[in-house]
Order: C-alpha cells, then structure tokens, then sequence
C-alpha cells in the first residue's frame, strides 16, 4: 500500500475520532429541541450544558445564561416531545449537598395551556441549600449564645424546674388526701354494679314464674290483666335497672386528667402557662377544655413576645399507638395538631415524639407593632419521662418569628373529677328520658 493512501486512511479515521469526540464532549444532540427563557433573580451555581428536569426526568439542558439588567435570563432547550403546563414550577435544585446543580420543572395542568417555544417563564426563587445550611447553622450559634449569655437562658429554665418541682409536690400531696374517697368511690360502684347484675337475674326469674304460673307467684297472679300488670311493672323496673347499668358502664369508662405545660420563651425573657381539663370517653377518644398562654398581664414586660395572650382552648381529640390528632379551637382560633411516635415499641426511643400544630390560617392583622399574614404552624420535639412528666422543645410560628420555646409538663389523673362527669352527665340523661 502507497504511503499517500496510509496518510489518509489515517488522517480520515482521526477526523472520524476527533469528529466522534466533538459531538460526545460538546454535548451535541440530533433530538429536535425548542428554546425557552427562564428569569431569575440569581442562579446559584447553574452553569451552562446543566441538566433540564421535568418531573426528575431529563427533558434537556442549560444553552446559555447572560444578565440582563438586575435579572438572570437562562436560555433553555427542551426535547420537543417534552409538553409542560402553562402553569409548572421552575427553580434550580441540586443532586445533593456538594452535588451539581440543575433546573428543575414540577410539572403543572396541562389544561391551563402549554409553554411555547420563545416564551418567557419566571422561575421561584428558592434559597440555595448550602445557604439554609448556613441559615440553620448561624440560628444554633444565636441559641448557644443565647444560652453562654449572662446565664440568662440557664436561670430561666431553672425557675421553670423549681415551679415544675413545687407544682409536682403540690399535686402529690393533693392526690395521697384524695386517694382514700377515690378508692370508696371506686368499691362503690363496684357493689353497685354486682348489685344490678343481681336484680336483673331475680327480675328474670319472677317473670318466668309468672309466664308459667308455676309457684307461689303463678298462683296468686292468675287474672290475666293482674299478670300482665305485674309484668309490665317488673318490665320497666328491669329497664330502669338497665338504663341504671349503662350509666354506671359509660361512668367507670371515664377517665380526666389535668394537665398543666409550663412554657419559657428566651427570646422574649418571658414565661406562660397552659392548664386544663382531657376527658377520656373511651380509650382513644378524648375531649380537651382550658386556658393557654397564661401570664400576668400586670408584670412588667422583658422582650417582645408575639403568643396571644390568656386564650382559651377547646378541642377534640384521637389516640393511638403511632398517631394522635386532634381539632377545635386552639389557642382562641380554630385549628389543629398531632403527635408522631415513630419508635413506640422501643422501651427509650418511645418516649419520643414529633409534634406539629397549625391555626389562625386566616390570620391578618398587627401583633405588637408586626404585622402577621401568614397562618401559624408550630413544629416540636417531645420526651415522655414518665407517665406524668415530659418536657418539650419547639419552634413556633415558622413563616413568621421563629420562636423557640422550652416547656416542661405534668399530666396526673383525677377519678373523682371523672366520677363528677359523669354524674352530671347520668342527670342530663334521667332529665331528658323524664321529658
């Protein structure tokens, strides 16, 4: 074979390499794409050729990005084949915490019409996750300063541990002189629950001696309108004995607890207190009435606190195992919560709990010089200690001031209050069947 034909077998197959390597490296595409431009107010990161995702499925890529005034406009090609909404969402995200970034479309309703090629979208402007990461960070830094400060936070939580303390001693003491009528209550329902139990089966017996006309009974009631007299009069002694014995049922059901949240707020050098009533109808049903942010409206204030003040709350919840949930009025505004135990089954880590509670979502107004329009969502982490004690560490009002808030509460059983329930409750149902 000649030289010349080697030279240019040679030189064709490094034009078909650096050919190959051009369109590999440069990113070329035979897929027909459409162009699109995206404005931001910043990019954070994206770069050209960076990946176009609808849905976390690739659809294209990053063409170019220049300024233009104070905005960002991205010029974007998306595979023809790719229809996204009128309507979508478009902001930058990232593979990971140190991964690249890329521009992300949550898909939106293809009825509301479809982007053309040459249109404009505005992107939302979401903070980097390396800037959130610093946002978190510089929040712990003003709460370990908070606490380094003069002690203040530290004497704080140590005035709600000694309320906490005489508190507790109180509510022993109050229970160990309550025990002893909580305990002859408890003995007589249960004689009188035998002795319903008794009458019913004697009432029984009487009315089959009479049906039969066997004995004593039989005998003397043989006129059939004086036997239908005495049945009927057994009758409705066994139906008030009945309606006696589901009284006494749904009665021994009922469990109350007080339940009292003694709450620090150390950016406001404030303290509050919630009390209450729960009233347990059933094992998971319950029925909660008391007051919230309790506070002496004559002390003299030592920060700015935004927490409505001496509100009432009224609500109803469920319970389980896993869940709780719960709706009424929280705080003086309607609303609702819940309560997550994601390790319940463990002796240590079911004792923890996640917590969140959302209202005011119609909120609009000024609150100590601050105008507040977002609703209000408050998330916590909460430990059970004991059956009467836990302590709870919170942020409220998220989308507003972010408040922390370090609480501890007690929750202790009251049967005698249980027992007043539901004699109230036996007097409403006699008075209602009497009319």
């Amino acid at each position: 074979m000649k030289n010349e034909i080697k030279v240019g077998i040679f030189v064709l197959i490094g034009i078909v390499v650096l050919g190959f390597s051009l369109f590999m490296l440069g990113d070329f595409s035979f897929q027909k794409r459409y162009s699109v431009s995206v404005v931001f107010d910043e990019v954070g990161g994206l770069a050209n050729k960076s990946n176009v995702k609808l849905n976390g499925v690739d659809v294209g890529k990053i063409k170019d990005i220049r300024f233009d005034g104070d905005k960002v406009i991205a010029e974007v090609l998306i595979n023809s084949d790719a229809k996204i909404a009128r309507n979508s969402k478009f902001y930058i995200a990232a593979t990971s915490i140190i991964g690249s970034k890329f521009l992300q479309i949550d898909q939106g309703n293809l009825n509301k019409g479809i982007i053309k090629p040459g249109d404009t979208i505005y992107a939302i402007n979401k903070k980097p996750l390396e800037e959130m990461i610093t946002d978190v960070a510089e929040n712990v830094n003003k709460l370990v300063k908070n606490i380094d400060s003069n002690g203040e936070l530290a004497r704080n939580l140590n005035d709600v541990v000694l309320n906490l303390r005489d508190l507790t001693a109180n509510l022993n003491q109050m229970i160990s002189s309550n025990s002893p009528k909580v305990d002859d209550i408890t003995s007589k329902v249960d004689l009188t629950m035998d002795n319903i139990k008794d009458l019913t089966t004697r009432l029984d017996k009487i009315i089959a001696k009479i049906d039969s006309g066997d004995g004593a009974i039989g005998a003397l009631v043989s006129d059939t309108k004086t036997k239908d007299d005495v049945k009927e009069s057994i009758s409705n002694v066994k139906d008030a004995t009945k309606s006696l014995k589901d009284f006494m049922t749904r009665t021994s059901k009922l469990r109350t607890y007080w339940v009292i949240n003694v709450k620090n707020e150390p950016a406001a050098k404030q303290s509050f207190s919630d009390a209450g009533v729960r009233l347990y109808v059933n094992d998971n049903r319950y029925y909660y009435g008391g007051l919230s942010n309790v506070v002496n409206i004559k002390n003299k204030t030592r920060g700015t606190s935004y927490e409505p003040r001496n509100t009432a709350d009224a609500y109803m919840g469920w319970t389980y195992p896993l869940w709780e949930f719960y709706l009424g009025y929280i705080r003086g505004s309607g609303g609702f919560g819940m309560r997550y135990t994601p390790f319940y089954t463990d002796p240590f880590w079911g004792k923890l709990s996640l917590t969140a509670e959302a209202n005011e979502f119609s909120r609009n107004r000024i609150i100590r010089g601050r105008r507040f329009n977002s609703p209000r969502y408050d998330l916590g982490l909460d430990y059970k200690f004991t059956n009467i004690l836990s302590a709870e560490f919170s942020v409220t009002d998220i989308l507003e001031v972010q408040r922390i808030n370090l609480s501890a509460k007690v929750a202790f059983e009251d049967k005698d209050l249980a027992t007043l329930f539901g004699l109230i409750g036996g007097s409403g149902a006699a008075s209602a069947a009497v009319k």
